[in-house]
């Protein structure tokens, strides 16, 4: 999963590039300039998809964000040849367009990682918490559960102290909760 500092940094880059474009797009003349609005256009709406997709934590839209900004950094340099007026701030908008693709690239590696991790913590936690005849509790805790038991799913991994009986359990300090019968 990204973090907060990541998603906050992208629509920042998002926003400079979007305002660079604009003004970009208004030092053209006619025919460029209607192609360019409507581009502007396509990719106001690419963005727009992609913030969403990042803020429900899917993985394609960070790879639909590359493309976004590899295609910006395109248009721009497209935009710059075709202009007549030398646009001074034209080198500061190429390093945010390279920055933000370089961002969106590198939280689709970061992601996949962290999804194939969470996979593997999930498939332990199902082995665990599901040993028939088994009892959990919390270090930190007063009582013993089975493992079905809301109050056992609660239990942190670090925390988690495993028994093979009830006696084991009493013998440990522990007392029974209502879940066990």
């Amino acid at each position: 999963m990204h973090t907060k500092f990541t998603t906050f940094v992208i629509y920042i880059v998002l926003l400079i590039t979007f305002l660079g474009l604009i003004n970009m797009i208004f030092n053209l003349h006619r025919f460029a300039f209607i192609l360019e609005f409507l581009i502007l256009f396509g990719l106001s709406f690419v963005a727009l998809i992609s913030a969403i997709g990042i803020n429900n934590n899917f993985r394609w839209a960070w790879i639909l964000l590359t493309l976004f900004f590899a295609f910006v950094f395109l248009d721009m340099v497209f935009i710059y040849v075709i202009t007549t007026t030398k646009i001074l701030y034209f080198m500061h908008l190429i390093v945010i367009a390279i920055a933000g693709f370089f961002i969106s690239l590198f939280s689709i590696e970061k992601e996949e990682v962290e999804a194939v991790g969470e996979e593997k913590e999930e498939t332990k936690a199902v082995e665990k918490s599901f040993k028939p005849g088994k009892f959990i509790a919390s270090k930190t805790g007063a009582k013993y559960h089975a493992p079905k038991c809301d109050w056992a799913k609660r239990v942190k991994k670090k925390n988690a102290v495993w028994f093979d009986s009830k006696e084991e359990a009493k013998k440990a300090g522990y007392k029974k909760d209502d879940c066990v019968k």
